[in-house]
Order: structure tokens, then sequence, then C-alpha cells
């Protein structure tokens, strides 16, 4: 079967080897308007079916042999027994203690916290330059006026979903610091602080107290456009946290939300679907949705919570708080 993907993400490019690797022919199509990160916080310490979505990214990191390096993690926070028996049941390793460096008691969790190199998985994926035009209605996708032929196109571009093909999910920019600290512990452990309400994750994974902070409000904005932050509101949540800091660094990029900021799919038109609604952490769940989506098109299969007929009757709506803060 012949496949056209459109949007070179960790959805795109997770449908890419999952496609090819099961003998399909597959084209994506890539405007390379979104900047790539060389890495991104894949974790577990998710809830409800989030978890499992997590759990076949996991797996997905590992049967194609995507770099990762984990981490020890901390949540500072009142956790339902709920959600940490779900973490325990998928092999996280848990336990409650005081941790002197960030003065608080705190859930330590191993085996639930990594990077994943996401720009090795992506820049691996060969793509056709440009902007894609899809006609829903006939189920044709072209670049600069050149169809692309394919049996099933697959749209997966992100911020750019809502005004390419309609869907019901709002673009908006999310950002975070890299910052410098005398507590070297910050540079090789995640931090998942929901009293003062940040997180804290590693560059690279040394103890040298360089990390990357954030959890600011989500700005809704169309793709591209200049956005104003209040930086501000972050950093003083951090210092509360572990005093004296210095901000190095803001960098960002858009992301899509859903009205119920959780992933969304399905089909769209005639042989057209749509995976997204990633939320903020891509990294985590996509290419679990990604497998959802090839058990829709491959077996009619249909996973309720996340398919997007359920925001049939939603009109307008206000991004929320991103799902991996629980």
């Amino acid at each position: 079967m012949k496949f056209a993907i459109v949007g070179r993400g960790i959805l795109g490019s997770s449908l890419y080897f999952m496609l090819t690797k099961a003998g399909h022919e597959v084209k994506v199509i890539e405007s390379r308007k979104r900047r790539v990160f060389p890495s991104l916080i894949h974790s577990l310490l998710l809830k409800g079916k989030d978890v499992q979505l997590a759990m076949e990214s996991l797996k997905f990191y590992r049967e194609f042999n995507v770099p990762m390096r984990e981490f020890p993690s901390l949540t500072i926070g009142k956790v339902s027994m709920d959600v940490i028996t779900q973490w325990q049941e998928v092999g996280v390793q848990i336990r409650e203690e005081y941790v002197g460096w960030i003065s608080s008691d705190a859930i330590v969790a191993l085996g639930g916290d990594r990077l994943v190199y996401v720009s090795k998985l992506i820049y691996a994926v060969p793509y056709i330059e440009g902007s894609a035009e899809i006609d829903l209605s006939k189920g044709v996708v072209s670049v600069g006026g050149k169809q692309v032929k394919a049996d099933k196109i697959i749209v997966t571009a992100g911020p750019w979903n809502p005004c390419l093909v309609g869907v019901k999910s709002k673009s908006y920019y999310c950002w975070a610091t890299l910052i410098y600290s005398k507590i070297r512990e910050l540079g090789s452990h995640f931090v998942y602080d929901y009293e003062k309400g940040f997180y804290s994750r590693p560059v690279i994974g040394l103890a040298t107290g360089m990390a990357i902070v954030g959890d600011g409000k989500a700005v809704e904005s169309p793709p591209g456009n200049r956005v104003s932050l209040d930086k501000e509101e972050v950093m003083a949540k951090v210092r509360d946290r572990v005093g004296h800091f210095v901000p190095l660094y803001t960098a960002g990029e858009f992301c899509e939300g859903t009205p119920d900021m959780k992933p969304s799919y399905g089909k769209i038109g005639e042989n057209v679907y749509y995976a997204g609604g990633l939320d903020g952490y891509g990294a985590e769940v996509g290419p679990g949705l990604a497998k959802l989506l090839l058990d829709l098109i491959m077996k009619g299969e249909v996973e309720r919570e996340y398919y997007a007929e359920r925001f049939s009757e939603v009109g307008d709506f206000t991004i929320g708080r991103e799902p991996h803060e629980i």
C-alpha cells in the first residue's frame, strides 16, 4: 500500500518507520517550518490510559534503537495511590523520602523518566520538502501543484493541523528556560514540582547544575507568530524551590492542543486520516498514538478515549493544562 504522511515530527516519523517495516511504500511531506529539539522528555509518570500510550512509545524507541538516557525523578506534591500503583505496574520503582537539596519530601522514581533523542529519529526520515495541500473530499495531497500518489494520506502536521484540515484543535506556544544553579543535582534529575508549579529536566545529564525548567502558561497563537512571554512567573516558582540560579536562554515551539488536552486521531476524509493533539507531551505518547492510528487503518479498531469524534459537539475552547501534569 502507498502512504503519504504530512509532517515529519515525532508522529510522522514513528508512522514512517512502522509502515516501512511492514513493507508499505511511504512518502513524507515536510515544510521544515518547525525546529527540532535534540532531546525531549519521555515519562511513564502519567495517568490513565496515557500510561499505556507511553509504554507503547517506549517499546517503539527500543525496537528502532532511538537513543535514550534514563534519570531518576522527584515528584513533589500529593499524588493519589491509584496513580502511583499505575506507575509501579509498568515497572517504575517508587519510594518516598525527604530530599535535602530541594528541602522537601518527594516521590523518588527509578525507571520512569528518560531523555529520548528524538532528533535522531526525525532526521533519519527521508522527505519531500514543501507545503502540502489536501483535498479531503477527493483524498488527494499535492505539493507545489504536483499530486503525491497515495492510497492513504495521514496528516500529522502538529500546530498546522487546524488550518490545514480543520480538525478541532488549536496552536499554542510552549517554552522552557535553560538555567545554571549551584545545586549540581538539578543536572542529573527530573523534578516535577506540583506544589510550586514547574518542572525541571537535565540538559545532557552531567551533575553540573545545568537544567531546563518550564510549565509557563500556554500562549494561544497561530504557528509562526511572534509571541510575548511572561518568563518571571516560572522563574519565581523555581527560585522558591531551589534559591538563586542564573537563567541563560529561553526557547520554545508551537504545539497543538485539543479541547481536553489529550491526543486525538481518526478518519477525516476520503482515505485521509489524522493524528495529533500531542499537547506538549509528544515524546511520551506520539509513537503510541501512531500505533492506534495504524490499528484503525489496518484493522478498523478504535480507542474511543482518543478518537477525534469525541469533539463533534465542541464549539470554541481555551487551551488548558498540559496532561503530563498530575
